[in-house]
């Protein structure tokens, strides 16, 4: 598939087309939302521009990392100014900010009405992030909102008294919960205890609805997938013009600046690495190496997560010979779900 600027031409002919037109009034008189998901480095970004440019709307990011500020070359934002398509929920915060899954859904679904739905756009969620497109758009666990101060409480106890003690802590209190995360996973046993201090709940309990999987929307979602090698390839390629674009300087200054022990650079591929590298204890191909094996992991484990999802209409890049025969595979798709729904 090719992969060069968008064509104007191109989305002109879609945008003039009287189907195209009855589409986005169906979408916006039914309040349809459109998600744009699959493995990282597919090229969710991309389709889901020239959507936005068809649809005359913009995005929302379901990329948990595209939310910090300041981590942009290892994230891959893009800058869609110049096609004058605005995206929600990118560069929100600072890397120190505990961004909990609950203030993400917040913050998307007030977008959603605010920005899409009150302004009669349609919106396109883009990302791989399974879970965070999940809290959007379904109806999930009613947990309370982060408190910041607790939060911060209770991570100075875990400094303390160690985090493997707070891990069997969370053992006795919710051993359901604790079982289905790691040991070292600080933020999710300070989200636990959070919840758990301030309803006297078990986190678990406000995930009993997680295989129900129905959405508070109307939505369509189109799953991106390509031959695995070829996606590993577009990986690697993709990380290499990261580094070329100064990704080990980012790193150096979001050190300097203080976020060096952050949930953000210690967890997001292409951060923590490099972190290591600064440290002394990968050596810069060491660290591009594991930057990459990490990355082609992640994409497997986000491909298994979404092939979970039934609602999901699963799209082989592969079997197209340019973007916009792609897309026109995608417009016939939402106008079939169209029909169906409305039959």
């Amino acid at each position: 598939m090719e992969n060069k600027d968008i064509n104007t031409a191109e989305i002109n002919s879609f945008k003039n087309n009287i189907d195209i037109i009855n589409i986005i009034t169906k979408l916006i008189i039914n309040k349809y939302v459109i998600i744009i998901c699959g493995p990282t480095g597919i090229g969710k970004s991309k389709i889901a521009l020239i959507l936005a440019r068809i649809f005359d709307t913009n995005i929302i990011s379901a990329d948990s990392m595209q939310s910090y500020i300041g981590m942009d070359i290892g994230t891959d934002k893009q800058n869609f100014d110049k096609y004058r398509v605005s995206q929600y929920l990118v560069n929100i915060c600072n890397p120190d900010h505990f961004l909990t899954s609950v203030e993400y859904r917040d913050r998307a679904r007030k977008t959603i009405k605010n920005e899409f739905f009150d302004k009669g756009k349609v919106p396109i969620i883009a990302g791989g992030s399974g879970l965070h497109i999940r809290a959007i758009v379904d109806d999930l666990m009613k947990a309370p909102e982060g408190d910041y101060d607790l939060r911060k409480k209770i991570k100075n106890e875990i400094t303390e008294t160690g985090l493997q003690n707070y891990y069997e802590k969370l053992k006795q209190i919710d051993k359901e919960y604790a079982d289905k995360i790691k040991a070292n996973d600080e933020r999710r046993i300070i989200r636990a205890f959070e919840v758990y201090r301030k309803t006297g709940k078990k986190y678990s309990d406000f995930q009993k609805k997680w295989h129900e999987r129905k959405s508070i929307y109307n939505c369509i979602f189109i799953g991106l997938k390509m031959d695995r090698n070829q996606l590993y390839e577009n990986i690697e390629s993709r990380i290499d013009r990261m580094l070329d674009r100064g990704l080990l300087a980012e790193v150096k200054k979001l050190v300097e600046n203080g976020y060096k022990q952050c949930y953000s650079l210690q967890q997001a591929i292409g951060y923590k690495e490099l972190v290591k590298h600064l440290d002394g204890k990968l050596s810069l191909e060491m660290a591009i190496d594991e930057i990459k094996k990490n990355t082609r992991h992640l994409a497997k484990k986000q491909l298994t997560w979404l092939k979970a999802d039934a609602r999901i209409n699963w799209i082989t890049t592969d079997n197209y010979v340019s973007i916009y025969s792609l897309i026109n595979e995608i417009l016939s798709i939402i106008l079939q779900q169209v029909i169906d729904e409305k039959n």
